[in-house]
């Protein structure tokens, strides 16, 4: 399923298929439908794929089918027969997704353009910083938002866990923390329940890195290596415009500038104006905000040239 939002007074000339990041909401997220009207209210087709595993907090290669599916989708759908571009675009972990997906051979001819909005470049790397301890607040009461991406990855690895009702607790805690929901307390667990939990809950300054190495492991032979997207972005044909937030506390920006470095026809805007996708209220001096509104533009305008 998705959802089609279509210009109100024309027919589109460009589609692009956006696609949500890591969240229960997924392309029902209300900031996302607001993007996807303005979006066709400036004369754009947009198609947001209702990606089921993304919503369940899985992560793995299994949605770039999806992409493709409704990628060739677009001629046929509701409005789509005068359709001349279509792009992909994709928010967070999604972004890089939509690399992979335009990499893939039966689209790479046809792809007009790609946008990602805070994506990774290197996920182990992501992932050893998400589970690291640092400097913080020592109570369980308050999370750093990278716990966010560790318990997502505590997701994807809890087929680790033996013991089966164990393994069933865990998703139920891991779930509840991704919701902001209250965390069930734990019965009698084995040792490797309880690491597991303890991992889950800690405050940022502790960390277990004996479990996170061994989580990472798990994770690099059964699945990081189908989500890097450093091997496939030389077979990448059309223009990549990256955008990230300068305070992006989730996917460091020096992500997004190691992508661009590897691409050859990419535009980059790391902007002081978000955080990880939403707006920041962080202090600036006025030259600073002039000189990022200019730098804003001038990104936003080039990008409106591939959709004339």
């Amino acid at each position: 399923e998705a959802l089609v939002y279509h210009p109100a007074q024309r027919q589109a000339a460009t589609a692009i298929v956006l696609v949500a990041g890591l969240s229960e909401l997924g392309c029902y997220h209300p900031r996302l439908v607001a993007l996807s009207r303005s979006l066709a209210a400036q004369g754009l087709m947009i198609v947001t794929p209702d990606v089921r595993e993304f919503r369940e907090f899985r992560i793995s290669a299994r949605p770039i089918d999806q992409i493709l599916f409704w990628y060739r989708q677009v001629p046929q759908l509701p409005g789509g027969a005068n359709v001349e571009k279509t792009g992909l675009a994709g928010i967070s972990y999604s972004g890089t997704i939509a690399l992979i997906a335009a990499a893939r051979p039966e689209i790479r001819d046809t792809v007009s353009f790609i946008v990602a909005v805070g994506p990774y470049s290197n996920l182990l790397r992501c992932a050893r910083n998400w589970f690291a301890a640092t400097p913080g607040l020592a109570s369980s009461e308050y999370y750093p938002t990278r716990f966010y991406a560790k318990w997502i990855i505590m997701l994807a690895a809890l087929d680790m866990v033996r013991d089966e009702k164990e393994r069933q607790f865990l998703q139920k805690v891991l779930e509840n923390l991704l919701l902001q929901k209250t965390v069930p307390q734990p019965g009698p667990l084995t040792a490797q329940g309880k690491r597991w939990y303890e991992l889950a809950v800690m405050a940022e300054n502790r960390s277990d890195e004996v479990l996170s190495r061994q989580i990472e492991q798990h994770l690099v032979s059964n699945m990081y290596s189908e989500l890097d997207p450093m091997e496939v972005l030389g077979r990448i044909k059309p223009p990549v415009y990256l955008i990230h937030g300068a305070y992006d506390d989730l996917i460091p920006p020096q992500e997004s500038l190691d992508l661009h470095r590897q691409l050859t026809d990419s535009h980059l805007l790391i902007t002081p104006f978000l955080s990880h996708t939403h707006p920041t209220d962080i202090p600036m001096p006025l030259r600073q905000k002039i000189k990022a509104a200019f730098e804003a533009l001038a990104f936003c305008y080039e990008f409106s040239q591939e959709l004339i």
